[in-house]
């Protein structure tokens, strides 16, 4: 199960279907493994879906909404941000 770390956004649909997007903790390697040493993990923002019921209570505090998405989201799918940077490659030309 991830850590839920931080909520970024949060979308229904009608036939039922909870869209998250989310800073998930231990998704990507920001460290790889040496031979003395493990990998070392990190967050990533992470987007995931479930199937949202009638019987289903949406939480009352932020906590417990993490704890749903923790408890009902199993294959989190990490956001490619890497076009969200720009490094100044297209100012060289």
């Amino acid at each position: 199960m991830a850590d839920v770390l931080e909520v970024l956004d949060l979308s229904f649909e009608v036939d039922g279907t909870c869209h998250v997007e989310a800073l998930v903790d231990d998704v990507v390697v920001v460290q790889p493994p040496t031979m003395e040493e493990p990998a070392e993990w990190g967050p990533a923002v992470c987007r995931g879906s479930f199937y949202f019921c009638d019987e289903d209570v949406i939480p009352a505090t932020d906590a417990g909404l993490r704890r749903m998405f923790e408890d009902r989201i199993e294959n989190w799918e990490v956001v490619d941000q890497s076009d969200l940077y720009d490094f100044g490659e297209d100012d060289a030309e």
